[in-house]
């Protein structure tokens, strides 16, 4: 993957809408539009990219964008 604005992104801490805890963003794959988010005891998930950030399913708390 070709380093781009989105790649700031991968390892900030990010609130799942209906988790209890926070999750890490891990990767992101933009040919096929998802973002990953591993959460505790290594458990990842898929979620549609950037839809989650636009409908508020996915809230990043960047510390500061490079």
């Amino acid at each position: 993957m070709a380093w781009s604005n989105e790649t700031y992104l991968i390892g900030e801490k990010v609130k799942v809408e209906g988790e209890k805890g926070f999750g890490v963003i891990t990767r992101i794959d933009l040919p096929r539009g998802l973002v990953y988010v591993l959460f505790r005891r290594m458990r990842e998930e898929a979620y549609p990219y950037p839809e989650a950030f636009e409908q508020g399913k996915l809230k990043c708390e960047v510390v500061h964008k490079k």
